[in-house]
């Protein structure tokens, strides 16, 4: 009797991460699928000028989302804890309303600037019209990611991750598989693909029943600040996030041919596998950080965030070893000529080891108020990605910009686990020092 409970509090403590990290595996299914299809029928040049475009996209994507889907996911948890389910469903209310007026926003935007960056800032007039039809992808994707956020806040991770992560990379597979040859057609099937994820995340959200509130200990908090307060300097992280990501391969395209891009841009998304899975095992933990931190429940979140540690340690490890190991072969999977690639990979592979080792303290910093200080430990990583990016790849090219995001990754995860640890000292020992 005592082994059948133990393995049932086994199976309910680790199914969720095993879950979450099956919907991962699908959206590399379909990412992977995804980016092997686009290189092929494309080619390396015209993949280049795809690429560019749905780097763009992510970026302005995220400037429209300003931090409010964080600031939803922390909100209606801690709201939830307490048992407040109409000031979560407020919250999820005011948030959409903000990102819908942002996604718009930046819609008129990129279709006013296509012509201008395409010219004057990568000299690649052909890459003015698939800008524009990429602002069609705008709106949906930052729908997606919101609502998806949303489902996080109501506690469950999995159905998140397939709604933003999962889903629209297999949809999207599926229409280029099924006869797409153009940069605009694929742009065109990736957004359809974020609206069908958009609307299934909306249909999971109008049938989902809170659950009854855990009492809350006697250090909880009484009220949360105003949702715009915390979003703003989590916005502020987010953007800075994504244009780390996004500076190397747009300041790669300015000295580089489209081919080198697209070389690199896959090698850059194959090292983001360690990504996939932090965030994986973060989006689970997240909404569980924010409930316990509401509630005052230390040893429960000291034990949650060494668990997830521990969890990404695990999964991330050997993925960041096969990348340091067998470059080459990965991405000649992706096709013929992306090998040249293979020192950057190696060397971006190396940033995510420490990454993975390091892991989530983003995750506990934001979901516990201290959104502040991840802004400045991002303004600092962008202090160093401009400065040495102004460097490295004008001289070095796509392993300036390899040895750049390897720095700038190890930058962040060391910076959040040294804050974590200074301002959360009860999330990794236990301590007489209470909830601030």
């Amino acid at each position: 009797m005592t082994s059948l409970f133990s393995m049932s509090s086994f199976v309910r403590t680790y199914w969720a991460y095993a879950a979450a990290l099956v919907v991962r595996g699908l959206e590399l299914v379909g990412k992977l699928g995804l980016y092997m299809l686009a290189a092929r029928v494309l080619g390396a040049h015209d993949a280049g000028l795809f690429f560019l475009c749905v780097t763009w996209v992510g970026l302005i994507s995220t400037v429209a989302r300003a931090g409010f889907e964080k600031a939803i996911m922390r909100h209606m948890a801690a709201e939830l804890a307490l048992g407040a389910a109409d000031e979560a469903r407020r919250a999820l209310h005011r948030g959409i309303i903000a990102t819908t007026s942002g996604g718009l926003a930046a819609t008129a935007l990129t279709l006013a600037l296509a012509t201008p960056l395409s010219t004057h800032v990568f000299g690649q007039p052909e890459l003015g019209a698939h800008l524009a039809v990429s602002a069609a992808v705008i709106l949906p994707q930052t729908l997606c990611i919101v609502i998806g956020h949303g489902l996080s806040g109501l506690n469950r991770g999995v159905a998140s991750q397939f709604v933003q992560n999962g889903l629209w990379p297999v949809l999207t597979f599926l229409l280029v598989a099924a006869g797409i040859r153009s940069v605009d057609g694929m742009l065109l099937a990736l957004a359809a693909a974020n609206l069908a994820a958009t609307l299934l995340g909306i249909g999971l959200i109008t049938r989902h029943r809170p659950h009854d509130a855990v009492h809350p200990t006697a250090h909880a908090q009484e009220r949360l600040p105003a949702l715009w307060h915390t979003a703003l300097p989590l916005g502020l992280v987010e953007v800075v996030q994504v244009s780390l990501n996004s500076i190397p391969l747009l300041v790669l395209g300015i000295f580089a041919v489209p081919a080198e891009v697209g070389a690199f841009s896959v090698a850059n998304r194959i090292s983001m596998l360690i990504w996939v899975v932090i965030i994986s095992m973060g989006t689970i933990a997240a909404p569980s950080i924010a409930s316990l931190h509401r509630r005052g429940d230390w040893p429960a979140l000291r034990a949650l965030n060494r668990r997830v540690r521990w969890l990404v340690a695990l999964c991330g490890v050997p993925v960041a070893g096969a990348m340091m190991a067998f470059p080459a072969p990965l991405l000649h999977l992706i096709g013929p000529g992306f090998e040249v690639a293979s020192g950057a990979l190696m060397v971006m592979g190396i940033g995510q080891l420490i990454n993975c080792l390091l892991p989530c303290q983003d995750v506990v910093l934001a979901m516990t108020g201290h959104g502040g200080i991840l802004r400045w430990l991002n303004a600092g990583q962008l202090a160093t990605c401009c400065i040495l990016g102004a460097v490295l790849i004008p001289a070095y090219g796509m392993m300036g910009a390899a040895v750049l995001t390897a720095l700038f990754i190890a930058q962040g995860a060391i910076g959040t686990m040294l804050m974590s640890r200074r301002l959360l000292p009860q999330a990794f020992r236990e301590t007489d020092v209470r909830l601030a």
